[in-house]
């Protein structure tokens, strides 16, 4: 089969190999026939002697130069002229032999741990990839394939066993964590970074709404529990009254941050601090309390429904282009890659951690690999791996063949000259 007509599929980029191995094809037959005419002129209409002696022994080294390059470039690929010569057509022939020995040199020079390692570390990935993010340009399009591939993942799978799994893991979790340290240590960077009087303010501030927001409902619950014998009118004067005070309480503890009440609410958040820290009995407690709403077919619900919401939000997010989770994770990406940027450690630990995975996945995966490529090799079909090879290297090649001609001339002269000089024609 030659190249100018594969009977398998080409990319545009292999036609125009074609077209350029037919043209390089064409000069080196040309050069090959040059010399053949240039033979019989000097043999039939050329003297013994002279210059034409020159030429003829220049056209037949060259000949023989072309015709034995010719034959050597075909042997490669094919059988020249179809005849089934020994040790021709060797890359179809040594096809296993070819993938067996690719699959070598892809494990000694890219899966030997150390290389790989070394390669890793130096190739400077993480600030390179922080670099590329640090731009909302780039921050954007990583956040969109992220939330796209999270949604496509999301949707092939199977809800409820993704649930199930999901619930179950996070209970079993929740079930071996002690919780009263994890408490403790959020009640004491609240206290520590002076979040208390925050807090309280706002917590009063919202206390004061709930009031003004539900007055009816106070007002006849007041009304039920108040003596047969008190007067409407008085009842409400008194409610009003009672009312105004607690308002007018609440706005000075909230105003007024050195009010006792306030004195009083730190010393009992400090006291509830050092209980969670020392206290066995209440540790006890709060584990016990956790261990009953870990049993509660609610939270089972209510966790399985989670990642429902998780992936209704991901496929919304993926339909829809600069979607909230879209800017979001954006801001969040373009946050880590400027910290990256910055922090020279950082970027020395996720470098160090990455050659370490590989070297792991290569010590780990490399003879699958290598069986890999050996069986995809083998399963390539021998003409075809032939044809792609020639459309990679003919040009080339063809290069040697024209080599092959001239130099055979130049020697075929530069013999001639010697066996003048020496007398022997």
């Amino acid at each position: 089969m030659s190249v100018a007509g594969p009977n398998f599929a080409t990319t545009p980029y292999e036609e125009r190999r074609i077209g350029e191995l037919r043209r390089w094809k064409r000069r080196a037959n040309l050069f090959l026939l040059g010399a053949f005419v240039v033979f019989l002129v000097s043999h039939f209409f050329g003297g013994e002697g002279g210059v034409n002696g020159f030429i003829r022994a220049a056209s037949e080294a060259a000949l023989i130069g072309g015709i034995a390059d010719w034959f050597a470039v075909t042997a490669l690929f094919r059988h020249p002229l179809g005849i089934p010569i020994p040790h021709t057509a060797l890359i179809p022939k040594s096809k296993d032999e070819i993938g067996r020995g690719l699959a070598e040199f892809v494990q000694q020079n890219f899966l030997d741990p150390a290389n790989l390692g070394e390669w890793l570390t130096s190739a400077e990935i993480a600030g390179r990839l922080a670099k590329w993010l640090d731009s909302p340009e780039h921050a954007t399009l990583a956040a969109r394939r992220t939330i796209e591939t999270g949604s496509t993942i999301a949707q092939s799978l199977d809800d409820e066993r993704v649930a199930s799994v999901i619930t179950q893991t996070s209970l079993d979790w929740l079930r071996q964590t002690p919780v009263t340290p994890i408490i403790s240590l959020v009640v004491d960077a609240w206290l520590k970074g002076g979040r208390t009087r925050e807090s309280v303010e706002a917590t009063l501030r919202g206390l004061d709404v709930v009031i003004v927001d539900n007055l009816p409902y106070f007002r006849e619950s007041f009304a039920e529990a108040s003596p047969w014998w008190m007067p409407a009118w008085a009842g409400e004067l008194v409610f009003e009254r009672i009312i105004a005070s607690f308002r007018i309480l609440v706005d000075d503890v909230a105003s007024d941050p050195s009010h006792p009440i306030r004195a009083d609410i730190e010393m009992m958040m400090s006291k509830i601090a050092d209980d969670l820290r020392n206290s066995a009995d209440l540790a006890d407690r709060i584990e016990e309390s956790k261990l009953h709403i870990l049993d509660s077919p609610e939270l089972a619900t209510t966790l399985q429904t989670q990642w429902q919401v998780l992936r209704e939000s991901l496929g919304r997010a993926a339909s829809r282009p600069g979607s909230d989770l879209e800017k979001r994770l954006a801001e969040l990406i373009q946050w880590w890659a400027h910290r990256v940027l910055e922090d020279e450690a950082l970027r020395t630990r996720i470098d160090t951690w990455i050659a370490d995975a590989a070297e792991r996945l290569a010590h780990q995966w490399d003879v699958e690999v290598i069986g890999m490529i050996e069986t995809t090799v083998a399963g390539w079909d021998a003409t075809e791996i032939s044809h792609r090879l020639e459309l990679q290297l003919g040009r080339d090649l063809q290069f040697v063949r024209i080599n092959g001609t001239v130099v055979g001339a130049l020697v075929g002269i530069a013999i001639h000259a010697l066996l003048v000089l020496s007398g022997n024609v």
